[in-house]
């Protein structure tokens, strides 16, 4: 055949090929079209099978309270691991005057190397820092976790004898003085670890539970030790924490354990109810577990301490630009059955608090408290199981009577460098004693320290720390002592990322 005939008939057969395959290939309307009608029936299968695992978890609006939550962002920040926490569901995020009331920015910038404000219970269970550092989320849970504690070892030299090995107490240097002698000691009892659990609860707030041990058990040996173990809904409060007489917050910055002979320090299992009074202010209500703190003896026969009724707590919080203000007032009844008639004697016991920790000169902190009652020696660092909460007025008036106590002290926080502070502190511990109490009996104590703190890398701290006691008995006797400690401070989460 021709070429001349051959080329019509191929330019006749590709055009009508041409035509059939623009005819049946689809358009791009039709494609989207097509894809989203997958979309919806693929949507409506989800919706199905979400709806079926919310019957069988008895949880219907899983998907609405969870919707806010994102992946968590991790990274690591020089020798620390830090975490974001994504935004709370919307029907537990707090306003900004929420929190600014539960915790002002002074309040959670203020770092202190026993660091004793992770554990407090705030109001509207609002974190003591916005981000949540160390905080993740369970899987397939709404509930947030972080793991924390900190390894401390503790290396102390005493030129003389200073009492506990651990603890720095004036009130157990020996009286007499003895025989100087040197004594060097280390401990790690110290070391915590805590858990602290967030779970957001639709209409209500945020729920926590949080425990932490130390390892201070009796007898001297490395234990396991109960602090803090609680449970908080929204503003209620039950378990163990810190009395509301006491306001952690302030703690000065301080190496050694103990703290000023004058510190008011006890956790206590209580019921706890706090509420917001506006303008920065907020107020909290208790009910603690009661302890009479009495010892002493008639004739050979001991007094035994009973307990009719609960302690009650109160305490009104401000929280301002430059730091917080605390006051605080606590109601007790002291009871016990007399020596020799077993008759039941009981006075009332009653204190008073105003602490503090504000901001002064650039990033220099100021703390201070000012404790004042009759019968509260036993929440002091001093006076704690020495039987000092009340005693009979004389050996011819056994009627018992709540001893006045004072117990301020200060401290000032310098900061040398973003990384090296200082911090120096007095403390004075005064109780009145009666004419029925021995001469040997406890009278006052002072406590003075000086230190320097140096952040050397992420959560791995170092200080070295001088401290001074003196001790006076009712009969004028008096002893002093000082102590030379280093310790060395690693913790599992850096809750300052910005120091």
């Amino acid at each position: 055949m021709k070429i001349a005939t051959i080329m019509p008939l191929m330019f006749l057969l590709l055009s009508g090929t041409t035509q059939t395959i623009a005819q049946e290939t689809p358009t791009q309307d039709e494609v989207a079209r097509r894809l989203q009608g997958r979309m919806d029936e693929l949507r409506t299968q989800m919706n199905e099978i979400q709806g079926e695992l919310d019957a069988l978890h008895g949880v219907n609006n899983l998907a609405e309270a969870v919707k806010d939550l994102k992946p968590v962002p991790q990274s690591l920040q020089t020798g620390a691991i830090e975490r974001t926490m994504p935004p709370l569901p919307s029907a537990v995020q707090l306003t900004p005057e929420q929190q600014r009331m539960a915790v002002g920015k002074e309040t959670a910038a203020y770092e202190s190397f026993a660091e004793e404000s992770e554990p407090v219970p705030r109001l509207y269970n609002a974190p003591l820092e916005a981000t949540m550092p160390g905080f993740f989320v369970l899987p397939g849970t709404q509930t947030m976790m972080r793991i924390n504690g900190l390894i401390k070892t503790d290396v102390m030299f005493d030129p003389r004898p200073a009492g506990l090995a651990d603890s720095f107490i004036p009130s157990t240097i020996p009286i007499p003085q003895t025989t100087s002698t040197n004594n060097f000691n280390a401990s790690i009892r110290e070391s915590r670890f805590s858990a602290d659990f967030r779970i957001p609860v639709s209409n209500i707030g945020m729920a926590r539970t949080f425990i932490q041990f130390d390892f201070f058990g009796g007898n001297g040996a490395t234990t396991p030790r109960l602090r803090h173990f609680y449970a908080q809904l929204h503003n209620v409060l039950v378990g163990q924490t810190n009395t509301v007489f006491m306001d952690p917050d302030a703690w000065p910055d301080i190496i050694e354990f103990q703290g000023p002979t004058s510190g008011l320090l006890a956790r206590i299992p209580q019921v706890r109810y706090t509420f917001p009074l506006g303008k920065g202010f907020s107020a909290a209500v208790s009910v603690e577990q009661p302890s009479t703190d009495v010892s002493f003896s008639v004739n050979g026969s001991s007094a035994v301490p009973i307990t009719p009724a609960p302690d009650g707590g109160l305490r009104v919080r401000y929280e301002g630009d430059r730091g917080h203000l605390y006051f605080s007032s606590i109601l007790r009844e002291l009871a016990v059955h007399m020596p020799v008639t077993g008759q039941q004697q009981s006075v009332l016991g009653w204190g008073l608090n105003l602490s503090s920790t504000w901001r002064v000169v650039g990033r220099d902190t100021l703390n201070y408290q000012v404790a004042y009652g009759n019968g509260i020696a036993k929440y002091t660092g001093d006076g704690f199981g020495l039987g000092l909460d009340a005693q009979p007025k004389s050996d011819v008036d056994l009627t018992l009577k709540a001893l006045p106590t004072f117990a301020p002290w200060v401290s000032y926080q310098h900061n040398w460098t973003r990384s090296v502070r200082s911090s120096a502190t007095f403390g004075l511990l005064q109780i009145q004693n009666t004419a029925f109490q021995p001469g040997t009996t406890y009278h006052k104590s002072t406590y003075s320290s000086a230190n320097v703190i140096w952040n050397a890398y992420g959560s791995l701290s170092f200080g070295a720390e001088f401290m001074y006691g003196w001790v006076e008995q009712k009969n004028q006797e008096k002893a002093n002592a000082p102590r030379l400690q280093f310790s060395g401070r690693y913790t599992f989460v850096k809750l300052h990322p910005n120091e």
